[in-house]
């Protein structure tokens, strides 16, 4: 019996043994997997923690490149809107250039037509001066011939009148006054010689028809001669531009 409780007890002892080596050996392989899992653990938490920071670096620059996006996308707005701004410059300094362009045209059709007037003022001078020159030679011409007849006429006048001889002249003898010297009482006509004149001659002056006196030739030139007012005639009434006729 004693046996019996001896070999259980033994047994027991033995069980007991076996059952703390196989307790110890688990106990040690549950610590290394405790250390392994704890060591993955911290392996994989150290790895959270670089890839949180790198999360953040990545969202800090994803941030950063959004700001750059939108800056990026407000300066192409800006350009755009600056080159539509410079477009509708360029069309209107096109149009100023366009509308210059005319201007100047119009300016320089102006300015032909302006030489062209100009040329003809010209010309027009050059023949107003020319005719004035023309007038003033033969005003001259004039004034010497009146200044002959006006000498041929005191020439005639110191005449004696019995040495005056009575003339007839053709008939049909038309002609005018040209000028009027009161002074003298003479008169200056536009016919002469030519026309049939002759010196103590007698014309009729007439106005408008009407009779105004009588003028006597005292000397004649080729186209003119001068006459004296005969007595009885309205001296102070004949005019240039009077009638004379026989």
């Amino acid at each position: 019996m004693i046996r019996f409780f001896l070999g259980v007890a033994l047994i027991g002892s033995l069980a007991t043994a076996v059952l703390g080596f196989l307790l110890a050996n688990q106990r040690n392989t549950i610590r290394r997997e405790y250390e392994k899992t704890a060591a993955q653990l911290k392996s994989v938490t150290e790895q959270a923690e670089e890839s949180k920071v790198l999360a953040a670096e990545a969202q800090k620059k994803l941030e950063e490149t959004r700001s750059k996006m939108t800056e990026a996308t407000e300066k192409l707005a800006q350009i755009e809107n600056q080159a539509g701004n410079g477009d509708s410059r360029v069309a209107e300094a096109e149009q100023r250039a366009k509308e210059a362009e005319q201007r100047a045209q119009q300016e320089k059709a102006e300015i032909e037509e302006l030489g062209s007037k100009l040329e003809s003022e010209k010309a027009a001078s050059e023949a107003a001066t020319a005719k004035v020159e023309s007038l003033l030679k033969e005003k001259q011409a004039l004034e010497e011939n009146l200044s002959k007849l006006t000498a041929e006429v005191a020439r005639m006048r110191e005449v004696s009148p019995s040495t005056v001889r009575a003339v007839s002249m053709r008939s049909g003898i038309r002609g005018k006054v040209v000028s009027v010297n009161r002074n003298w009482n003479f008169v200056v006509l536009n016919v002469g010689e030519k026309d049939g004149l002759v010196e103590n001659g007698v014309l009729n002056v007439y106005r408008s028809g009407q009779p105004v006196g009588k003028v006597k030739i005292v000397s004649t030139e080729a186209s003119t001669a001068v006459a004296d007012v005969e007595a009885g005639s309205d001296g102070g009434g004949i005019q240039p531009g009077d009638d004379v006729l026989n």
